[in-house]
């Protein structure tokens, strides 16, 4: 299984795109000044939040049209499920992806809609279910999925070291969002941060840290980890 990476940063628009609500109102997802999104210093970037999207994208009968709806994630790479990274905005761009941690880290968003529990077949409730953003069924988190959130994570941390941001830290969005305390959820956490980031990168997850309303990484999450769900 080869992961091909889009560089789309070409085409994004500067200041970064709103999103609009149902509403017609507008919701800013960049910080920006002079109306350009403020670009922010590469040595105070050391980290990166992690993310699920809550949703699979489509249309699946229009790759480029779908990896392209990625222009208007404010995230540094959206990674999604069918073996395709793409590059919407530049590293140094300020997004609004991970609240108070925007300033020093970078947004992954991983394609899907992630249990924050996994489901414990011994007990009589679903437990995926009952920890899942939004109420849906959960997204199987199959090998390409695996294997592509991993060449996100990669690309995102060789890249920012590479323009000078000293890359060491990893944050779950729950830590400064506590409206989410699925995100990323406990599989994602798992294969990607434990069983990757953390050997592979050189990453060091920082369990205990909060911001704001956000929570630490729960015990069923991470080895050595204390906090509850």
């Amino acid at each position: 299984m080869t992961v091909k990476i889009l560089d789309l940063r070409h085409e994004q628009s500067n200041p970064f795109p709103s999103k609009k609500k149902l509403d017609g109102s507008t919701i800013s997802t960049s910080k920006v000044i002079k109306g350009k999104t403020y670009e922010r210093d590469p040595r105070t970037v050391d980290g990166i939040v992690i993310h699920q999207t809550a949703c699979v994208f489509g249309p699946q009968s229009d790759p480029d049209r779908k990896h392209r709806r990625a222009l208007g994630i404010p995230a540094h790479a959206v990674a999604f499920r069918d073996g395709t990274v793409v590059l919407p905005a530049p590293l140094s761009w300020y997004l609004y992806h991970g609240n108070g941690l925007n300033q020093r880290s970078l947004g992954l968003e991983c394609e899907g809609q992630y249990p924050g529990l996994m489901d414990n077949p011994k007990t009589p409730r679903r437990e995926d279910e009952d920890t899942i953003w939004k109420s849906a069924l959960p997204t199987p988190l199959d090998d390409l999925a695996i294997q592509t959130f991993r060449a996100a994570l990669t690309r995102l941390v060789e890249d920012g070291r590479a323009a000078g941001m000293p890359i060491k830290y990893i944050w779950a969005h729950r830590q400064s969002n506590g409206q989410k305390p699925s995100d990323p959820g406990q599989e994602i956490w798992q294969r990607i941060v434990v069983d990757f980031g953390i050997p592979m990168l050189r990453l060091e997850a920082r369990i205990m840290d909060t911001v704001g309303d956000g929570k630490q990484i729960p015990a069923a999450w991470h080895p050595g980890a204390t906090a509850l769900y």
